[in-house]
């Protein structure tokens, strides 16, 4: 026993709330960004600002010393003073060539020899520069005793740069100074502000978030409120997008959807009911025929038994035209098999048989032809869309009764083959539908004179199958020429 699959419950998070989500996480995210340069990272962001101006200041140097400037002593002082950096430029023999003292505190003035000598030889050491960071607590270079501390052990905060380097007049030696800014009061500060722009931005932040959040959200929700109408039948539902280009879109594709909703529930309707009236009537002309024959005496002759056998014939072949239909649209039609015919014998027989079909009818068929024209065809599926538009000719014929069937060239080397009639004709908004399912242009069904008034819909099943190009043209009160191309 087969049971119903029940529907989980969504557990998916609204639009709304999705969206709240994701700006505030990237505001958090942000912020966390933002407090960890401002304060975790802040010292080696300035020790490492402050070692590139070192560098970049030894180059000048050694730039102007090898121009042997007149004025070298300025502009060394000229750098010092730019860059914040005490300097002093000894030659290689450890002789003070010049000097630029900038503040107090620094440790590279008055250097003793012997200082000097280890600052010289760890440079070496380490490929011809070396820093050395003087702090507070006097070990932050893996001394047991710190370099310049002295008898003092408190030195300030301060980084030293010593670099040897090779020129055209000589070796240098330089050394550099600046004192490192107390980057934990800088902190302290920072910490402050900080806690001040979290929260200033943690408020606005919420409120953006929201107000965005039922910004976008709003259209969405909008249009799957009035989609959900649709599932309950209500075809005449408005989609109002606005807001931004995409659910404008969606809104006018809905609209569209919901015209054809509506077109697809009133045809559907009108089938159901055409067919239960195309097949009332013949089983209605047999059940009276038959009980007429029964109950009176001298009623069961040949031409009310004909009758029968012809609302049989018809009943029967609606039948049929509705199994084919539905195997058409199934994608289970018969297989194609491709033949090639001479089209214009094949029509002139097809307009031979019907001239003595409907002889006696007040019926004119006329066959105009170009001659013979072959062509690759499915020769029962193609016959039967020839019956049909001649059928479909016939029943909206108009006055004249006259149906044309033409042979002719198309543009592209094809052959076509035209069905014309003279009847009431189509309005130019109703072409687009005409090959649908007992789709009709009028209000009122009315039985046709042959055919089961499924033909258009076979007609259009078939070509489609066969890749052929086929349409109508028509204009109201001139008839209708319905064409295909093979």
């Amino acid at each position: 026993m087969k049971h119903k699959t029940e529907k989980k419950p969504h557990h998916v998070m609204r639009m709304r709330a999705k969206l709240f989500v994701s700006f505030a996480v990237f505001t958090l995210t942000a912020i966390l960004l933002l407090w960890g340069f401002q304060i975790l990272l802040l010292d080696r962001f300035y020790y490492e600002v402050t070692k590139r101006r070192m560098v970049s200041a030894a180059n000048e140097i050694v730039a102007l010393y090898e121009e042997d400037g007149e004025d070298f002593d300025g502009d060394v002082y000229g750098i010092g003073l730019n860059n914040e950096l005490c300097i002093s430029v000894f030659d290689a023999e450890g002789k003070l060539t010049t000097t630029a003292d900038i503040g107090g505190g620094c440790l590279i003035h008055n250097i003793s020899d012997n200082a000097l000598t280890k600052l010289y030889q760890r440079a070496l050491s380490q490929g011809g520069e070396y820093f050395h960071r003087a702090g507070l607590a006097g070990f932050q270079n893996g001394e047991t005793r710190p370099l310049f501390a002295g008898g003092n052990y408190h030195v300030r905060d301060r980084l030293l740069y010593a670099t040897v380097r090779d020129t055209s007049r000589g070796v240098l030696i330089l050394l550099f100074d600046s004192a490192v800014t107390p980057v934990n009061m800088i902190k302290g500060a920072l910490m402050l502000q900080l806690m001040l722009v979290t929260l200033t931005m943690t408020v606005i932040a919420c409120f953006v978030a929201n107000s965005l959040a039922k910004r976008l959200s709003r259209p969405i929700t909008d249009v799957n409120r009035a989609a959900k109408q649709l599932t309950a039948g209500v075809y005449d539902v408005q989609f109002d997008g606005d807001g931004y280009r995409e659910i404008v879109e969606l809104s006018d594709t809905l609209n569209r959807t919901a015209e054809e909703l509506a077109r697809t529930d009133k045809m559907q309707k009108e089938l159901i009911a055409n067919i239960s009236h195309d097949l009332r009537t013949p089983l209605t002309m047999i059940t009276g025929y038959c009980e007429m024959m029964r109950d009176i005496e001298g009623e069961n002759t040949p031409e009310n038994m004909q009758v029968v056998l012809d609302e049989t014939a018809r009943l029967t072949s609606l039948v049929n035209d509705l199994v084919d239909l539905s195997k058409y649209q199934s994608g289970a039609g018969p297989k194609v098999e491709i033949e090639h015919i001479d089209l214009d014998a094949l029509l002139a027989e097809v307009i031979d048989r019907y001239r003595k079909l409907m002889a006696g009818k007040g019926y004119t068929f006329v066959y105009e032809s170009v001659g013979q024209r072959f062509a690759d065809f499915d020769k029962k599926r193609i016959l039967q869309v020839i019956y049909n538009l001649i059928n479909n000719a016939i029943n909206y014929a108009g006055d004249d009764k006259t149906v044309i069937v033409r042979l002719c060239d198309a543009a592209d080397g094809r052959a076509r083959v035209e069905v014309i009639d003279h009847g009431e004709g189509i309005d130019k908004e109703n072409l687009p539908y005409i090959f649908d399912r007992y789709y009709k242009v009028d209000k009122v069904h009315k039985r046709a004179v042959t055919g089961t008034g499924l033909g258009l819909s076979i007609v259009k099943n078939i070509l489609t199958a066969q890749g052929a190009p086929f349409g109508v043209t028509s204009e109201v009160g001139k008839g209708s020429t319905f064409y295909f191309e093979l």
